[in-house]
């Protein structure tokens, strides 16, 4: 590929948009005192409620010390508690407050109005068509561990 396809591959494409993205997603929770990866936190834990730290980790795509980082944040703000596992005292599980409840509807708020943003001048066709397209794309990145998990 020449220098000057760069901009016009896929790759290329979706890096720069998924960089925006994060970008607007930063400032809109950043006037809730959050980050995006806290936000998909709280996403998770009140959509598959409780969960140890490990498969939150997992879910993430993250390493251990980010996600360490994250829950301590997230612990200091009473937005998560932590607690042992019943079963495995070696394993924490995580499971949101009521402010971690809270902040989810904001955050529900805020991933429509960005859906929005970020949609604007598609046709409705263009939009069902492109998340199939993307959902392949990341299944054919994902690790090969996670594949074995997923089917």
């Amino acid at each position: 590929m020449k220098r000057e396809e760069i901009r016009d591959s896929i790759g290329y494409n979706i890096h720069v948009t998924s960089h925006l993205l994060q970008n607007v997603y930063n400032e809109k929770l950043g006037e809730f005192g959050l980050t995006h990866a806290q936000a998909r936190v709280i996403y998770l834990l009140a959509v598959h409620g409780q969960q140890s730290q490990s498969d939150l980790q997992k879910k993430l795509y993250i390493q251990a010390s980010s996600m360490n980082g994250i829950i301590e944040s997230m612990l200091k703000y009473d937005r998560i508690a932590k607690k042992p596992s019943p079963t495995d005292k070696r394993t924490k599980m995580i499971t949101l407050t009521g402010t971690g409840h809270e902040l989810y509807e904001k955050i529900i708020d805020i991933i429509s109005v960005i859906e929005d943003q970020v949609t604007n001048g598609l046709t409705k066709d263009e939009v069902e068509s492109l998340v199939p397209v993307l959902r392949t794309m990341q299944e054919n990145l994902r690790p090969t561990d996670d594949k074995k998990v997923k089917k």
